[in-house]
C-alpha cells in the first residue's frame, strides 16, 4: 500500500498539474471571500444576507470558505475521477498490477494519496480565504476580534474539517464513477452532471429529496448544518452510509472486473 501511495503521488507532483490546480483553487477561494464581503451591502447571496453583525461572529472567519464548498467538492471529484479513470485510458493499470498484484491494496494506496492531495487543496483554499477575509474585514467595517478568540479558532478548525469531509465525499463519488466508466471524460461528466444540475433540479421540484441526496447532504456537512433542513448528525450518518456503499461497489468492481487496457 505504501508503494502504491508513493507511486500515485508521482503524477500528482507534476508541475503543470500542481500549478494549475492550486492557482485555480486560490482564485476561487479569493472570489468566495470577496463576494461574501461585498454582499454585506444587502444583496442576496446563496439565499442569505450576510450582514456585518453575522460576519463579526466567530463563524465569520470561515464564511468565505463555506461559500465555495461546492467548488472544493468539484475539485475533489475531478481530481480523483481523472486520476483513477486515467489509469485505464492510458493503459498504465496493467503495469501497476504487475508490480502490485493485490488489487485492493493498490486501490487503497491510490485513494489515500488522492485524499492527501485533496487535503492540501482544501488547506490552501482555507489559507487564501481567511487571509483575504482579514484584509477585507476593515474595509467593510467588520470587527475581527471574535475571529481571533478561542471560539473563532474552534470555528476555523471545524470549518476546515467540515470542508475536508465535503471534498472527500465528492472524491468517493469520483472514485466510483471512475471505476464504473473507466474514462476520465465520461467519469467527470457523469459525476458533475449528477451533483450539479440533476440534484439541483430534483431538489427544486421535490424539496424533501434534499434530506437524502448525497450532494445536498455534503453541502449540509460543509456548512456545519447551519441553514440546512437536515441536522448535521443526520447528514453525517447518511453520508457515511452512502460512502460505505460507494466504497464497497468501487472495491468490488476494481477487485473482480477484468482489466481491458
Amino acid at each position: 500500500m505504501a508503494r502504491a501511495f508513493l507511486a500515485e503521488w508521482l503524477p500528482l507532483r507534476r508541475r503543470r498539474f500542481v500549478v494549475g490546480t492550486f492557482s485555480a483553487t486560490a482564485a476561487v477561494a479569493a472570489l468566495g471571500a470577496v463576494l461574501t464581503f461585498m454582499a454585506t451591502g444587502g444583496r442576496e447571496f446563496y439565499g442569505d444576507y450576510p450582514h456585518t453583525s453575522s460576519l463579526a461572529r466567530p463563524t465569520g472567519i470561515v464564511d468565505g470558505l463555506n461559500a465555495i464548498s461546492i467548488l472544493l467538492g468539484v475539485v475533489g471529484l475531478c481530481v480523483v475521477a481523472a486520476a483513477l479513470a486515467g489509469d485505464y485510458s492510458r493503459g498504465t493499470l496493467r503495469n501497476q498490477l504487475m508490480a502490485q498484484p493485490h488489487r485492493l491494496q493498490l486501490l487503497a494506496g491510490k485513494c489515500l494519496a488522492l485524499a492527501s492531495f485533496i487535503t492540501l487543496v482544501v488547506l490552501a483554499a482555507a489559507a487564501v480565504s481567511v487571509a483575504l477575509s482579514f484584509v477585507l474585514a476593515p474595509i467593510k467595517g467588520v470587527p475581527t476580534d471574535a475571529w481571533t478568540s478561542a471560539a473563532g479558532m474552534r470555528e476555523l478548525g471545524k470549518g476546515i474539517a467540515n470542508n475536508l469531509l465535503n471534498a472527500w465525499g465528492y472524491g468517493v463519488l469520483g472514485a466510483l464513477v471512475a471505476i464504473v466508466f473507466r474514462s476520465p471524460a465520461a467519469a467527470i461528466s457523469v459525476g458533475l452532471a449528477y451533483v450539479l444540475p440533476v440534484e439541483i433540479i430534483v431538489t427544486g421540484i421535490w424539496g424533501t429529496a434534499g434530506h437524502w441526496l448525497p450532494g445536498q447532504l455534503l453541502q449540509d456537512i460543509a456548512n456545519g448544518g447551519h441553514g440546512y433542513p437536515t441536522t448535521y448528525a443526520d447528514a453525517g450518518l447518511r453520508i457515511l452510509l452512502y460512502g460505505l456503499v460507494a466504497a464497497l461497489i468501487t472495491a468490488l468492481l476494481f477487485r473482480y472486473r477484468d482489466m481491458t487496457s
